[in-house]
């Protein structure tokens, strides 16, 4: 199996993408950008292209993640039948109707639970809507880091599926949405995606190559060039620390054969 590739883990990636791009940054550079010790990672990028070929850099770095397989991970509430589920069938696109027996056994213990029942299934046609909130209907949301998922956007794992909060809270407000958090276990799966899939999934708007079109660094490239040059400038710096926010998008079944851990 082809080693994964963890955003998280810089120790074990940064050397490999050193490697990559070998070619392309000169051996001073670690010299200069520890010199001018940038504030910021997205200033230890611009040092990192004043002292290089930006868009040679650029295309190593892609090649590179689209020769490897991504660390990506998935956060939910989940019983143990739909942990089950998932170990057999894999992360199956969200369809808001299917959503429908999670939302009444969370919310039927609501006191006005009795006043609102009826207006559940419009409101899963509501949110089912391309345009409504939270557009996560036919998709599979992915995410980079761990650490972002599990410190900085951490509702996923404490409150279950985004599509859930929104009708909840639609239905019942914050009171509704809090009775999410009582439903299934805080669960994180850890996913081994091929990187080619993974930067494509990046990319739900604009495709890679638009993105360079538009003189923009492809998502993933950017956060990974980010922290390596930053952890050039400073050497124990630990990727994990950024907490990123990079979401990757999936809009047909994540394989079961890709998942390596259910925790």
């Amino acid at each position: 199996m082809t080693p994964i590739i963890d955003f998280d883990e810089i120790d074990d990636w940064a050397p490999k993408l050193a490697t990559a791009l070998s070619q392309h940054v000169p051996s001073y550079v670690g010299t200069k950008l520890a010199s001018a010790a940038p504030q910021y990672p997205d200033n230890a990028m611009a040092c990192l292209f004043d002292l290089s070929s930006r868009c040679a850099v650029v295309a190593a770095t892609l090649t590179w993640i689209q020769s490897s397989t991504i660390a990506s991970y998935h956060g939910s509430r989940l019983t143990t039948t739909d942990v089950e589920s998932i170990r057999l069938t894999g992360l199956i696109p969200l369809k808001a109707e299917a959503r429908r027996n999670r939302l009444v056994r969370a919310l039927s213990s609501h006191v006005d639970w009795p006043n609102v029942a009826d207006q559940l299934d419009s409101t899963l046609r509501k949110y089912g809507q391309k345009s409504a909130a939270g557009r996560r209907q036919h998709q599979v949301h992915l995410t980079l880091s761990k650490a972002g998922l599990k410190e900085r956007f951490n509702h996923y794992l404490t409150y279950g599926a985004e599509f859930d909060q929104h009708v909840a809270c639609a239905l019942l407000g914050k009171s509704g949405v809090d009775l999410l958090a009582r439903d299934g276990r805080s669960t994180l799966i850890r996913i081994a995606t091929p990187g080619v899939l993974a930067l494509n999934a990046a990319h739900p708007h604009f495709s890679v190559d638009e993105m360079q079109a538009r003189d923009e660094i492809p998502n993933l490239a950017r956060e990974f060039l980010k922290a390596w040059s930053y952890r050039l400038a400073h050497p124990e710096f630990q990727s994990r620390t950024l907490t990123v926010d990079c979401g990757m998008v999936f809009n047909s079944i994540v394989p079961a054969g890709w998942i390596v851990s259910i925790d």
